[in-house]
């Protein structure tokens, strides 16, 4: 069955009739055994789809391709429209023989070694196909003989691998198929049922539901109207609304009135921070307690999630995890447990996973289609390698929430760019001798590849000027004519079915090589969506050693096409964050249609809870810095005198932060300073925070756009300032020009030049960011502190919010004084 068929969702055709694809009821209801382990579909599915072509266009005469089926019946009182497409229909030839289906299924290894429960519910798809048949054929001329009441279903294996068809032909009777549909069919409306039930709860009290807090702050009725009108209309939204507003209640609020009002079925939230995801637990706890009946899925990375990882379970000889097997028998009463739960948080499946021994991340996957609302991170709506197929389905109306927006256009970039890596594919190739030989050999064809890439490379063109001492670099820009090397893309394709015949006799590759099999997928996938906004980087090492490191690189420059396709899913998208400045240069990165509108609101605070201070006699530029260092000092040492407390000073670099840190120790040794270190994990990150709690005076040094520096609230004490070191330029490097370049070949001058969209605008947006973790609430108040004289550039200026009351400081000395009157300490 297709992609789009076994995940399309069933709707209401009307009032009374129940309209659902084949796919659909093959794959909840007749699904047994074992969770099966699948390489990604991207480059096996395009084999697949061949091969489906090449035996079609085989058919003798007469017969018919992709032959459309729907059908009408009755089951438990309940009308309901069947459909799907059968791969081959062979019209009852005489009256000695009946009529065929054939269905296509591609693999990689001989049938007789597929799971069982995978031929199973390959057979089940094709007797629904055949039960459909004898429907459909009913409704017209009246059946004269027996073998009108039989149909023959052939299976047509194909391996792939060999290049060689195994066909399966059965025959059943009209009773034989009846029973076996009306089986799968009262199960699913069983589950329908409860499902309609929990939507009712959830439509009635939604409708029922009031604010959840006694007024609007200022500019939040505003931006709930704006979201409601996009989530009833249908199209996109961009929203810049400051720190305080309330943009999760704001969003959320409107789209659960739409919920109620079936202007949207399901609604999905975006987040890039687990902070994000706090919030919106907390704003749908609060709903819940004034009476909402909505449930709420949270899916969790998978390894963040994967009970093997966190060492409740251990996999075997094979590589394969026991909650894995017989998955499928014992999903029905997780299910059924977890439908209408208000908060199906990661902790909560875990529960019921772990009692029913389920691998919880694919039990999360299993429920999506049965929530109202879906909180993931961007890479599941937007990712070509990970997004969910069941978001993509176009038969159900869903609405699009993007929490911190301004993350997205790097976010997709990066999701859209592969890098393949010689060295780490050798060490692959090594893992898997003596276990894997086969697949060994496939690696160490790929390692080969990518050497012969680099020799043809140095007798063709001449490299460029690396940044990197003792590389060569040589950069393509891919059209029609110039594509990723072909020899590579085939050894990798060698790989991709290697382990996907693993998979298929319910075997596994090495763990140890799953991040390096993630990255060949992913460069296979791009490898195919490249366009002319992506560049082909190869990089090559010139020192004389036995074992050169050698990359190729398809780096994505700007995924606003992507984005714009996945936007077109969804019924209604609105984008939102507290820094989407200026719009022409956001509209450019995130794909949005040039009639978005686009909602500007003030902040909801007090103008005089933030004072903000330009101190232009610092240079924070690169060859400056060392002077500088002493400025940097003494202005932090002023800041943090004027009123002893929680202060972070945010740098552009690691290497510059220590060189400030080290002076700061130097001559305020009294004080004591913490610093954030690269790599950090989770733990000492939360170490780290613990410092800036209510009644410390803690001095910390840390990364503008860093973990510190957004997606944490800072509320009250927490944090009384913040000093902002230069302007936020991301490090100049090659990839850093590549993209500077394409944007002033592209001339697009209403959003700026190519220096503002690869360097200015997201230095801003840094800045920005990081200056809004100071005032988080009503009571706050503190002081931000721009360090570099270019904020008051022109350029600059033009994207300050509009609540900054900007007071310019020309020494230390007007410093400390405009801070003792803010604080009233004069």
């Amino acid at each position: 069955m297709n992609e789009r068929e076994r995940n399309s969702t069933p709707v209401a055709s009307d009032s009374s009739t129940l309209s659902l694809s084949i796919g659909a009821l093959v794959a909840f209801a007749c699904r047994s055994g074992d969770l099966l382990g699948n390489a990604p579909s991207g480059p096996s599915a395009q084999e697949g789809i061949r091969a489906h072509q090449k035996l079609q266009k085989k058919r003798p005469p007469g017969s018919e391709a992709e032959y459309r089926l729907e059908v009408h019946c009755l089951c438990e009182e309940q009308s309901v429209t069947l459909s799907g497409r059968v791969d081959i229909l062979h019209p009852q030839a005489d009256l000695h023989r009946p009529a065929q289906l054939d269905e296509i299924k591609t693999t990689y290894c001989p049938p007789e070694r597929l799971p069982e429960s995978l031929r199973q519910l390959h057979w089940a798809q094709l007797k629904m196909y055949g039960y459909c048949y004898l429907l459909q054929q009913r409704g017209g001329d009246s059946w004269s003989t027996a073998n009108d009441e039989r149909v023959a279903l052939q299976m047509l294996w194909h391996n792939l691998k060999e290049k060689k068809t195994y066909p399966e032909l059965r025959e059943f009777s009209r009773p034989e198929l009846e029973s076996f549909a009306k089986a799968a069919l009262s199960q699913y409306l069983q589950w329908h049922r409860n499902w309609q039930q929990h939507r009712a709860q959830v439509r009635d009290s939604a409708r029922a539901l009031s604010f959840p807090f006694p007024e609007y702050r200022p500019g939040q009725r505003q931006l709930a109207v704006a979201a409601y009108r996009c989530l009833r209309d249908g199209g996109e939204l961009l929203v810049e609304a400051p720190t305080g507003i309330g943009k999760t209640v704001s969003t959320l609020f409107p789209a659960i009135k739409a919920l109620a009002e079936e202007k949207v079925e399901q609604l999905v939230y975006l987040t890039a921070k687990n902070s994000g995801r706090q919030v919106v637990r907390e704003t749908l706890s609060r709903l819940h307690d004034s009476g909402l009946k909505l449930s709420l899925l949270e899916i969790q990375a998978r390894d963040k999630t994967c009970a093997c990882s966190l060492g409740l379970c251990s996999r075997d000889a094979d590589g394969i995890c026991p909650r894995t097997q017989g998955f499928f028998d014992r999903l029905p009463e997780a299910r059924r447990q977890l439908l209408g739960e208000p908060l199906l948080t990661p902790d909560v499946i875990a529960v019921v996973a772990d009692r029913l021994q389920l691998c919880p991340f694919e039990l999360s996957l299993q429920m999506l289609p049965w929530v109202d609302l879906v909180v993931c991170d961007f890479n599941y709506v937007f990712d070509p390698l990970v997004r969910l197929t069941a978001l993509q389905d176009q038969g159900v109306c869903r609405a699009l929430l993007v929490d911190e927006a301004h993350n997205l256009s790097d976010r997709a970039r990066s999701m859209y760019t592969a890098l393949l890596n010689r060295a780490d594919s050798r060490r692959a190739a090594a893992a898997c001798k003596g276990s894997h030989p086969a697949l060994q050999r496939s690696i160490q064809s790929l390692v080969r590849a990518l050497g012969n890439w680099v020799v043809q490379l140095r007798e063709r063109k001449t490299p460029q000027k690396s940044s990197s001492e003792n590389t060569d670099l040589w950069v393509a820009t891919l059209s029609d004519t110039e594509r990723p090397p072909e020899a590579i893309t085939r050894a990798a394709l060698k790989v991709v079915a290697a382990v996907t015949q693993l998979w298929e006799q319910s075997q596994a590759p090495p763990e140890s090589i799953g991040d390096w099999l993630k990255a060949l997928y992913r460069y296979l996938c791009i490898e195919q969506l490249a366009s002319q906004d992506h560049r082909c980087l190869t990089r090559a090492e010139t020192r004389d050693t036995h074992w050169r490191e050698q990359q190729l690189k398809l780096l994505c420059l700007n995924a606003a096409h992507f984005l714009q396709q996945c936007f077109r899913q969804f019924h209604a998208v609105i984008a939102f964050s507290a820094t989407l400045r200026p719009a022409a240069y956001i509209y450019g990165q995130l794909g949005l249609q040039a009639q978005t509108p686009y909602l500007q609101l003030p902040s909801p605070f007090r103008l005089e809870q933030l004072g903000v201070y330009l101190c232009p006699y610092v240079d924070t530029r690169y060859r400056a810095r060392h002077r500088a260092s002493d400025a940097l000092v003494d202005m932090v040492a002023r800041v943090y005198h004027s009123r002893p407390g929680n202060y972070l000073v945010f740098f552009p670099s690691y290497q510059f932060l220590r060189q400030v840190a080290k002076r700061f120790a130097e001559r305020f040794a009294e004080i004591p300073l913490l610093q954030q270190q690269p790599g950090a994990d989770d733990s000492e990150r939360a170490a780290f925070l613990e410092h800036f709690s209510e009644g410390r005076r803690s001095l910390g040094f840390a990364i503008m756009g860093g973990v510190f520096g957004e997606g944490v609230d800072y509320v009250g004490e927490q944090l009384v300032g913040a000093i902002l070191v230069g302007v936020g330029l991301p490090q100049m490097n090659e990839e850093q020009e590549l993209l500077r370049q394409a944007f002033d070949n592209a001339g697009n001058s209403s959003a700026g030049d190519g220096f503002d969209i690869a360097y200015r605008y997201p230095g801003m947006t840094r800045v920005l960011q990081t200056a809004g973790r100071v005032i988080r609430t009503e009571s706050d108040r503190g002081v931000v502190i721009l360090a570099d004289y270019r904020f008051a550039d022109p350029f600059y200026r033009a994207l300050h919010p509009q609540h900054w009351q900007l007071h310019t400081c020309r020494s230390g000395e007007a410093l400390s004084r405009e801070l003792n009157h803010f604080w009233g300490t004069e």
